[in-house]
């Protein structure tokens, strides 16, 4: 067994109570993987007291769902152990009105992107396609064949695994990733065409904010950028769930497909704290290399798809700090790539 593992199993059966978070606004993997651990933990290990906090239910039904704790606070409380699946750092899981960062217990990290982590007791992270993979490897490798994969954990590990994949077409599937959803698909048969028409539905308030953003639409060389402002929140009574979703169709239906465009990103505001902005990054396979520049801007993520937070009064101001950095970052490998004059005394004699 790894050691990480080993480690993290001993600080399992060591605390009482255990606290799993993801990142806000999760996705399919960010509550698939939650939810898998938390159900590993509750049966194996049915004394401890096991808590998965969110601040949102998943957009459709996916089993144990009603075992999340919707809280808009997430507060240290008597926690042991705080496990963070599919994240990183506490400023993407977290609020400014949020107190779990400062916790006394012992934090674990359960991920899979590139970035920089924050300090943890453990951090698990094998690179693989997903958090999901990820901790079903662990629940498999801690338990043995003492691990049952039911009906309802071979759903949650096709959920999240199809869902951070992009049915597979991502460079992060690795052949690992296939043999789990074989193994997954012999308990259960998910209906992945269904699951995936109901992942695409938006509500009605997408439509407005989707026009802004369209609106908004900026290209530059093979890179498009779009981005809404406050004002146009406030003057059109726009809602958080219909920016959101507007923010997600761009990113992920608009940007890359415009013709001539590779590569770009989309910033939307946060409802839960002041002044700070998303932005999303996404990229053709073979063109930019976007984790770089988010990381550039304390952020993080995957080759071809990352994010950050930036702070800005507005959202065109957002888009003004990454352009400064893209700037920035442009000069820098241009300066590190130009060949350095010599110097006098290496200089070749004049001819005459």
């Amino acid at each position: 067994m790894k050691s990480e593992y080993n480690k993290l199993r001993k600080l399992i059966e060591r605390s009482n109570n255990i606290l799993i978070l993801t990142h806000k606004g999760p996705d399919f993997d960010g509550f698939a993987s939650a939810l898998i651990l938390k159900n590993f933990l509750n049966v194996y290990y049915p004394k401890k007291n096991v808590t998965f906090r969110s601040r949102q239910h998943p957009p459709q039904k996916i089993p144990f769902m009603n075992e999340i704790l919707i809280t808009q606070r997430i507060d240290t409380d008597k926690e042991d152990l705080v496990v963070i699946v599919d994240a990183g750092s506490w400023d993407i899981c977290i609020t400014k009105d949020d107190t779990i960062q400062v916790t006394k217990s012992k934090v674990v990290i359960i991920d899979h992107h590139t970035s920089k982590g924050m300090e943890a007791e453990v951090v698990i992270n094998d690179g693989m396609s997903c958090a999901t993979e990820q901790v079903l490897d662990f629940c498999t490798k801690v338990k043995g064949k003492k691990y049952v994969i039911s009906p309802d954990i071979s759903v949650l590990g096709q959920v999240g695994i199809v869902f951070d994949t992009g049915r597979f077409a991502y460079n992060n599937t690795k052949p690992e990733t296939y043999e789990l959803m074989a193994k997954l698909r012999r308990v259960f048969e998910l209906d992945l065409e269904d699951f995936e028409y109901k992942s695409s539905k938006f509500p009605v308030e997408t439509l407005l904010p989707l026009s802004i953003y369209i609106q908004n639409m900026h290209i530059i060389d093979d890179m498009a950028y779009s981005y809404i402002n406050r004002s146009d929140i406030q003057n059109l009574k726009l809602t958080k769930i219909g920016v959101n979703s507007a923010q997600q169709f761009v990113r992920d239906n608009i940007v890359r497909y415009i013709q001539g465009v590779h590569w770009g990103f989309v910033v939307k505001p946060s409802f839960t704290t002041e002044g700070e902005w998303k932005i999303s990054f996404r990229s053709s396979q073979g063109y930019q290399e976007v984790a770089s520049i988010a990381e550039a801007l304390g952020g993080g993520g995957h080759q071809y798809s990352s994010a950050t937070r930036v702070t800005a009064d507005d959202g065109d101001k957002a888009v003004k700090i990454v352009l400064d950095t893209l700037e920035r970052l442009q000069k820098k490998v241009i300066n590190e790539t130009t060949p350095q004059p010599s110097s006098p005394s290496q200089s070749p004699l004049p001819s005459t």
